[in-house]
């Protein structure tokens, strides 16, 4: 490694920051001491949090300014590895609603196959792109300050040293935590972290510099005592690889280095939202060793001579963008098609959004791209690497309700899509829902043309639907609609939006008493209606769990028409509209529901009903049937904590405010009052999905405890 210009021999410290996750914030507050002091850097080396920071501070970019990218930086969003919900087409997000597994498997070769990281890094790669401004050198000695980053090759265990090519892809292989993030394919090799092969590169900058600053930010080994699950284990084995090498490292260091390392007690690799915290530590280690690193002082001129060479470079602008050769067929027609009325010159920021709505689709692991100067000119070639588990996918989730007194229910979710079945975009799509109510569903989805937002489609249906029948709070007898279901729709996708859809239906509905007095429904009763059917679906909520902002709306018509061969005509609709705002750390959700039969039969045992938790608290499940049913409700809830990742995101407590009113209950012809109710809750967001636990009442209705998991209420 070359020395920084313009320092003499004995001028300048060669700094090492070793890597530690969101613990590594703490290197900025060590090099906001150094500018404090006038201790000029000759050379950086860093690995995972510390190539980060040193690659980025290597490049020229301000401390504050890199202080203050961190700060405004949504890091929940960042390491979910999605874009923003709202920024999704809705075609990929139209189950959200549905209890699935935040994991998506693959089906090739009829093999199970799982993605090869639990969290995308493709958000994570931009956020570094453009904090490095995507600079690219033949040798990162041509920084403002020379610089090395560390990465680990997967198959061989070899520590790799990265000193030229693009920055951002260099520090994005060094901080590939194997299984977490997505690993790097680069030159023929798998690259991960670092700190597996070397934590401290001390090594890196030896011989560049007589004295060294070496900062310490890694996790320490977990003590016999703190060893109590499998967690402590997993992070312990961790721990005892990187603490081996560092201690390699550590034995390289001379009289006159300084190590610093930062108190960091009771912030882990994980606490990137508490960063800084974490950088105000490293400044208050800095400190406390502020005459060991005084010898390093030079004078203001000579400091402000160092300094002014620490420019960061000016985005590229780019004249020409391209696909990959080598790219699959589909796959570079796809992108050439979505980048081609990017004529140069164009800015680099435009271009990078245009990747992240192509990376939106969902059929890519990642969008990397590469600017090259050809004779003068920018050229963007753009890698698109297709999903690692195909086109083939699985989703698989589970719902759970219980409540005392009363029933309890369950189901399995199982959905399978495959996609791409031609280059217009077509999938098959099917999903099946087993337990208490069932449903088998199969839809083919053609897009008009690759990247239309017209579209037809074609589904065949059959579902279970059965609603109990209740006396005093007591169910007495059980009626099951069977449903099978023909719909042939034309639609569009409105953007990011929704989707509305417009089509014919045909259904078959066989209505029979499951459970109870034979009497009350002898033989059963058949019916077939056939008409039209229109849906609207928006949908701009940022999390469909647990919302903090945005708006919903579903609304569903559906008219039988006799002289289309329907039993009767009649008129079906449905309508749920949501908000939500946040105002601090209390977010309030509203929802208005309404839906009924306008000309009902009495043949028809398709009705509406409230009851169940959140949906009329106090009531059972469908206890109040009716030809209409609304229900208004204000939910309030507070994240009290958050949840390791592994299990989820968030605790919450909370508590709701319900109104609801059903007419003509099909025995009695009667309408119910409107009905208050309310409930108390404690719930978190986990990996199998919302979990309450709560207890609520409404008027006349009975004092209950409820246990759901789900995300339909």
């Amino acid at each position: 490694m070359q020395a920084a210009a313009g320092l003499a021999d004995d001028e300048g410290v060669g700094v090492v920051l070793g890597g530690g996750g969101a613990r590594g914030f703490a290197h900025l507050g060590v090099l906001k001491e150094l500018e404090r002091l006038h201790v000029p850097i000759r050379c950086i080396a860093g690995t995972s949090a510390g190539a980060l920071i040193g690659g980025m501070y290597a490049n020229g970019l301000p401390l504050d300014e890199m202080q203050k990218d961190f700060r405004e930086a949504d890091w929940g969003q960042l390491l979910s590895g999605r874009l923003p919900r709202e920024e999704l087409p809705y075609d990929k997000k139209r189950n959200d609603y549905k209890n699935y597994l935040d994991v998506t498997f693959g089906l090739q070769g009829g093999q199970l196959r799982v993605p090869r990281s639990a969290i995308n890094s493709q958000e994570i790669e931009m956020f570094i792109r453009r904090l490095t401004r995507d600079r690219q050198l033949d040798s990162y000695d041509q920084l403002p300050i020379p610089f090395r980053a560390l990465a680990t090759d997967l198959a061989s265990g070899d520590a790799v040293v990265f000193d030229k090519g693009p920055l951002a892809v260099a520090l994005r292989a060094s901080m590939a935590v194997p299984g977490l993030f997505d690993l790097v394919e680069t030159d023929n090799r798998l690259l991960v972290d670092g700190g597996l092969a070397r934590n401290l590169p001390i090594q890196d900058v030896r011989s560049c510099a007589k004295n060294l600053i070496v900062v310490d930010v890694g996790s320490p080994p977990l003590k016999k005592e703190e060893i109590n699950s499998l967690f402590d284990v997993v992070a312990q084995t961790s721990n005892l690889m990187v603490s081996r090498n560092v201690a390699e490292q550590m034995r390289l260091m001379h009289k006159g280095d300084v190590l610093i390392k930062p108190d960091l007690n009771g912030y882990t690799a994980a606490d990137f939202a508490d960063n800084q915290a974490i950088i105000a530590r490293g400044e208050a280690a800095a400190v406390a060793q502020s005459r060991e690193l005084a010898r390093f002082s030079v004078s203001l001129e000579r400091y402000a001579s160092w300094q002014a060479r620490l420019v960061p470079p000016s985005s590229p602008v780019v004249d020409e963008v391209k696909v990959a050769d080598g790219v699959g067929a589909a796959a570079s027609a796809n992108v050439q098609g979505a980048v081609k009325d990017l004529d140069g010159p164009v800015s680099i920021g435009k271009v990078r959004q245009r990747l992240r709505d192509i990376f939106a689709s969902g059929d890519y692991d990642r969008i990397a791209y590469e600017v090259d100067e050809k004779s003068g000119r920018n050229v963007m070639t753009v890698m698109p690497v297709e999903r690692s588990i195909g086109s083939s996918t699985l989703h698989m989730g589970l719902t759970l309700q219980s409540t005392t007194p009363g029933d309890s229910s369950f189901g399995f979710l199982l959905s399978h899509e495959q996609s791409q079945l031609n280059r217009a975009g077509a999938s098959w799509r099917n999903e099946a829902l087993i337990g208490n109510n069932k449903l088998y569903k199969t839809e083919l989805y053609q897009p008009f043309s690759f990247g239309s937002p017209f579209f037809a489609a074609a589904s065949l249906s059959y579902q279970e639907n059965p609603f109990p029948l209740y006396s005093n709070h007591i169910k007495f007898a059980e009626v099951t609609n069977e449903i099978t279901m023909t719909n042939v729709d034309l639609g569009t996708i409105l953007g990011r939006y929704g989707e509305f859809r417009l089509g014919l239906y045909d259904a078959r509905v066989h209505s029979y008493l499951s459970m109870g007095d034979a009497s009350l429904l002898p033989g059963g009763e058949t019916v077939n209606y056939r008409g039209l059917r229109a849906r609207l679906v928006i949908d701009q909520f940022d999390n469909p769990r647990w919302p903090r902002s945005g708006y919903f709306l579903n609304t569903e018509f559906t008219g039988s028409l006799p002289w289309m061969g329907s039993h009767t005509g009649s008129t079906d609709y449905s309508a749920v509209l949501e908000g939500a705002h946040t105002f601090g750390d209390i977010t309030v959700r509203a929802t208005g529901k309404l839906s009924g039969n306008l000309g009902r039969d009495v043949q028809d045992f398709r009705l509406e009903s409230l009851g169940g938790f959140l949906n009329l608290t106090g009531y059972q499940h469908g206890e109040l049937l009716g030809s209409r049913a609304a229900l208004g409700r204000v939910m309030v809830y507070w994240r009290a904590a958050s949840l390791p990742s592994i299990l989820g995101s968030g605790l919450y407590a909370g508590g709701s405010v319900e109104m609801g009113k059903v007419w003509s209950n099909p025995f009695t012809g009667a309408n119910s009052a409107w009905i208050p109710a309310g409930s108390l809750f404690v719930a978190a967001d986990t990996i199998l999905g919302p979990f309450f636990i709560g207890v609520g009442d409404g008027k006349n209705g009975k004092l209950s405890g409820y246990l759901y998991l789900g995300t339909d209420y």
